[in-house]
């Protein structure tokens, strides 16, 4: 009744303890163990999970020349990441300053190490190893909860039109070209920044001013701006486009508070350039280039629409009633220029009344004419 029977199987491994001290490793086998006052305990581990995960396991590991018969144990220096090979398998990566043991059956077990105090670029071979394995991931990151990073490597992406700025603990380190990137992040904070380098356009929509004669314009400027120093342009603002839809808020007002509503209205490229001339140096300065700027659209108030609309139709009458009078005086002209030629001509008067009796013949059905050509021109002419 004192004895106890231990059945270990293939992947299995049992620690034996003696008063709470570790005395054996139970290799597969059945196996028999007196135990007249209860003074064993027994741990099962399967190897087949690799880790020997036990609470206590540097502990036991120092003290006991048993286990070290059936665990590797590598130390990982502050500076060094590990790769953890399996069968020549990329099993996993092992974070910084990390403690490792190992079930020495579960294979063939190898651990290469890398010094990444300066040198944090991860070579496309290597990331390939280490994306088919999946192990740029927290459940293949091999660490303790000192551990701040839970992704090993940050991996990054510059598009094809864009240029990438690479900041390593706040400071920049290089730029980074089209293409994808990968750094060890482990005890430093790794950033990309990215920078469009096409030309972009900005719409400044809906902006309400007052013109110097305090009429409220609403006002759509539309602009275009490329990024010429990436570098420049990060030192200088946080996000590029707000900062040029800002400063150009600002201009569009200064120029339309300076001019009255006609000048404006009258002047339409006085405001496009006006806010370029304002805009372009305080532009430059950050990296971006001004390429230019218009307005799309400049929309009144109901009421003052409607006062335009009352001017323009006065106007337009007005021109209206000019051209009339200029065409009548015209015509009057015409006229007495013809009577003082007819006047002086007798055979053209003798044309201009056939021409007159050609009119009237037109209009009637039948003439009956009494005292020849000559009595029905007279008669015509009593008649007028």
């Amino acid at each position: 009744m004192f004895r106890t029977t231990k059945l270990v199987t293939e992947n299995q491994r049992v620690l034996v303890f003696k008063n709470q001290v570790l005395t054996d490793v139970l290799m597969p086998g059945k196996h028999k163990i007196w135990d007249i006052k209860k003074e064993y305990d027994f741990v099962t581990f399967d190897i087949n999970e690799l880790y020997f995960s036990e609470r206590n396991a540097e502990r036991l590991y120092q003290n006991g020349e048993v286990l070290k018969e059936h665990i590797s144990h590598w130390k990982l220096e502050s500076n060094q990441v590990g790769l953890l090979y399996i069968n020549d398998l990329l099993r996993g990566i092992v974070a910084p300053s990390e403690h490792l043991y190992l079930w020495k059956d579960a294979g063939d077990i190898r651990l290469d190490t890398l010094v990444i105090d300066e040198d944090i670029e991860v070579d496309d071979k290597l990331m390939f190893l280490i994306n088919r394995a999946g192990a740029n991931t927290s459940s293949r990151l091999i660490r303790s909860e000192r551990t701040i990073a839970t992704k090993p490597i940050a991996d990054l992406t510059v598009t094809k039109d864009q240029e990438g700025l690479l900041y390593v603990d706040g400071k920049l380190i290089k730029r980074l070209s089209p293409g994808k990137h990968a750094y060890w992040q482990f005890n430093h904070d790794v950033e990309l920044k990215t920078f469009d380098r096409r030309t972009q356009m900005l719409e400044i929509s809906g902006q309400e001013i007052l013109s110097k004669d305090r009429v409220s314009l609403r006002i759509n400027l539309s602009a275009s701006i490329k990024i010429k120093d990436t570098e420049l342009v990060a030192q200088s603002v946080d996000k590029v486009d707000d900062y040029v839809y800002k400063t150009l808020q600002l201009a569009l007002r200064e120029a339309v508070g300076t001019k009255s509503l006609d000048d404006i209205l009258l002047d339409k490229l006085y405001v496009n350039e006006t806010v370029k001339e304002l805009v372009v140096q305080q532009l430059d300065a950050i990296g971006v280039t001004l390429i230019n700027v218009g307005v799309k659209d400049i929309i009144l108030p109901g009421e003052m629409k409607a006062i335009l609309n009352q001017v323009v139709e006065a106007q337009k009458a007005a021109e209206a009633n000019v051209i009339k009078r200029r065409e009548e005086t015209s015509a009057t002209r015409s006229l007495h220029n013809t009577a003082k030629v007819i006047e002086n001509n007798p055979t053209l008067m003798r044309l201009k009344e056939l021409e007159a009796l050609e009119k009237v013949a037109d209009r009637i059905d039948s003439l009956t004419v009494y005292g020849g050509l000559e009595g029905l021109t007279n008669g015509l002419i009593k008649i007028a």
